[in-house]
C-alpha cells in the first residue's frame, strides 16, 4: 500500500502515553511527531478529507441556520460539497492520481459519494449496530459487504445508550467494533489490491469522554511497561481502560504488518480534554445589557436563583429538567431588544445583526459592539470567567462560511462544555469522578471529557519528510500531506 492514514477520533497523544502501548510507542521513538492545534468550532475531518477550514467549506460543530432565525444545527455532511469546484475532498485526490482506495468510517461521508477507482463505506450516527439491514447510503460498493458480514462489523456504538445496561459490555463491545473493523478493513484492501486507505476508529473518543476522569486517575511507570493507578489496585474501569488501549495498539500493529505502507499517518480529529466545567454565556450578556429575556422568562429565573440558593443537590434533577431553562436563547430571548447571544456547544458570541439575523445591530455597529463585549467580558475576575479570554474572531476569517462564525470567540475554553442548560461562566461539571456501572446514569456523551485542542498527527519518516517549515500546523496539514506524497 502507498499511503495509509489512521484516524483515531479524539486521538491525543499524551492520552495515549499513560497506557503500556508497546508498539505505538516505538513508532513515536522512530518517527515523526508533529504538534497540531485544532480549532474546536471546526470539524476536523473536514479539515483532512479538502485541506479547508470550516470558513470556507461550513463544516462546523455547531452553527447558525441562517434561515431567517436564529436557530443553530449540529449538521453537516460532505455531500453539501458536491457541487463546490474550489473542493477536492480526498477520494476525488486519489483518483485524479489513479489511485484504488478504501475510506472507510470517517465521520460525515454518509451518504457516500458515488466514486469510479475506490469504495467508501460511510459513518453511521445514532448507534447502528451489526450489519443487518444496513442502509444503502452507508456503502458504495455492495461487493465488500460479504467481508463486513463475515467479521460482523458492527457499524456505530455511541452513549447515551438505551442498547447497554452496563458501562462494562459497552466497553467489551467497543474493543470487538474496532477489531472487526481492522480486520473488515484489512480483508478489502488486500483483496481488491488497494493502493491507498482512510479507516476511523471511533471507540476510543467514546472512552476519552467517557473515562477521562479515570484516566487522569492514572500514572505510567517509567518503564512505559505496566500502568497502576496512583492508590491501591486496578478498579475495574482501570482493567477496562488497560484493555482499550492495547486493543488499540494492536490494531496499529495490525495495519502496520500487514498492509505494510510506505506511508503512514496516524491522525485525529480533536484531542481529547478533562471536562470539568460547564458554561454559558447568556447571564453575563444578560447582566451587561446585551441579552434581553422575554417576561415570561422572569419566573423561571426567580425558580433558578432559588435553587442555586438552596443548592443542586437539594432539588430533584427530574423537576429541573422540566422547568425551560432561563438561558435558552431561542425560546426566551427578546430578539427586539438583544444585540449579543450565545448558542450550546459553541465557546463564543453572535452579534445580533441585521445583515445575517433578523437582528438590530447594523452593520456598521458590529465591529465597535465587539470590541466593547470583549472588553467587558475580559474585565470580569479571572476565576469568575474559568480563567477564559474573549477575543474577536470572525473579523480574522474571509470565506464562503465565515459569516457563520461567531464575532467573539473565547479562548482557554477546551474541556468547558457550552450548555445552555447551566447558569453561570463556570458550572463545575457534577459527573467528573468515577464512572458507574449503570450506563443508564450517563445522560451525555461528554460524560467527563470533552474536545480537546491538541489531536495526534504520528508521520513515518517519509511523511514526515514532506512537512514545510511554513506549512499551517493545523489538521489541513493531513491534507496536504497526502497531497504532496501522491504526486
Amino acid at each position: 500500500m502507498k499511503l495509509l492514514i489512521y484516524g483515531i477520533d479524539g486521538g491525543d497523544l499524551e492520552v495515549l502515553k499513560k497506557f503500556p502501548m508497546p508498539f505505538t510507542k516505538q513508532f513515536i521513538q522512530d518517527n515523526t511527531t508533529v504538534d497540531l492545534t485544532s480549532d474546536l468550532i471546526n470539524r476536523g475531518w473536514v479539515e483532512i478529507l479538502t485541506g479547508k477550514g470550516s470558513h470556507e467549506t461550513g463544516a462546523f460543530y455547531m452553527a447558525p441556520d441562517m434561515d431567517g432565525s436564529h436557530r443553530c444545527s449540529t449538521s453537516f455532511r460532505m455531500s453539501q460539497l458536491k457541487d463546490r469546484a474550489d473542493i477536492c475532498p480526498l477520494w476525488d485526490l486519489f483518483e485524479k492520481k489513479d489511485l484504488p482506495y478504501l475510506i472507510m468510517n470517517v465521520p460525515t461521508t454518509t451518504p457516500v459519494p458515488q466514486v469510479k477507482k475506490g469504495i467508501v463505506i460511510g459513518s453511521a450516527g445514532g448507534g447502528l449496530n451489526k450489519i443487518e439491514g444496513i442502509p444503502p447510503e452507508l456503502i458504495s460498493d455492495d461487493s465488500v459487504l460479504p467481508i463486513l458480514e463475515k467479521h460482523e462489523y458492527i457499524v456505530d456504538i455511541r452513549i447515551p445508550s438505551e442498547d447497554y445496561a452496563n458501562t462494562k459490555d459497552l466497553l467489551d463491545d467497543l474493543v470487538k467494533m474496532e477489531e472487526r473493523r481492522t480486520s473488515c478493513f484489512i480483508d478489502i484492501c488486500n483483496e481488491k489490491n488497494l493502493e491507498a486507505g482512510f479507516l476511523v476508529n471511533r471507540g476510543t473518543t467514546i472512552i476519552g469522554y467517557l473515562a477521562r476522569s479515570e484516566i487522569e486517575s492514572y500514572e505510567a511507570f517509567e518503564t512505559m511497561e505496566e500502568l497502576m493507578p496512583r492508590h491501591g489496585e486496578k478498579s475495574w474501569a482501570h482493567q477496562k481502560l488497560e484493555e482499550h488501549f492495547a486493543m488499540l495498539d494492536k490494531q496499529i500493529e495490525r495495519l502496520v504488518n500487514e498492509l505494510k505502507p510506505d506511508h503512514f499517518i496516524i491522525t485525529a480529529d480533536h484531542g481529547n480534554a478533562p471536562h470539568k466545567f460547564r458554561a454559558n454565556v447568556t447571564p453575563f450578556l444578560t447582566e451587561h445589557g446585551y441579552f434581553k429575556q422575554k417576561k415570561s422568562s422572569r419566573l423561571i429565573e426567580t425558580l433558578r436563583e432559588v435553587k442555586n440558593k438552596i443548592g443542586l443537590g437539594n432539588v430533584s434533577r427530574s423537576i429541573m429538567k422540566k422547568v425551560p431553562t432561563a438561558y435558552d436563547a431561542v425560546s426566551n430571548c427578546d430578539w427586539h431588544k438583544t444585540k449579543a447571544f450565545g448558542s450550546t456547544y459553541i465557546p463564543g458570541i453572535f452579534i445580533n445583526d441585521r445583515k445575517r439575523f433578523p437582528g438590530i445591530v447594523s452593520e456598521k455597529e458590529v465591529e465597535a459592539l465587539t470590541d466593547e463585549i470583549v472588553e467587558a467580558f475580559n474585565r470580569i475576575d479571572e476565576a469568575e470567567r474559568n480563567h477564559m479570554v474573549a477575543v474577536p474572531y470572525r473579523r480574522n476569517f474571509e470565506g464562503a462560511e465565515a459569516h457563520r462564525l461567531p464575532d467573539i470567540k473565547l479562548l482557554n475554553s477546551e474541556g468547558v462544555f457550552f450548555d445552555e442548560a447551566v447558569d453561570s461562566l463556570a458550572y463545575r461539571n457534577p459527573n467528573y469522578g468515577p464512572i458507574p456501572e449503570d450506563l443508564s446514569l450517563v445522560k451525555h456523551a461528554a460524560f467527563t471529557g470533552d474536545k480537546g485542542p491538541h489531536p495526534i498527527c504520528l508521520l513515518s519518516k517519509s511523511a514526515g519528510e514532506v512537512v514545510k517549515e511554513e506549512d499551517p500546523k493545523d489538521l489541513t496539514l493531513i491534507y496536504r500531506i497526502a497531497e504532496r506524497l501522491l504526486q
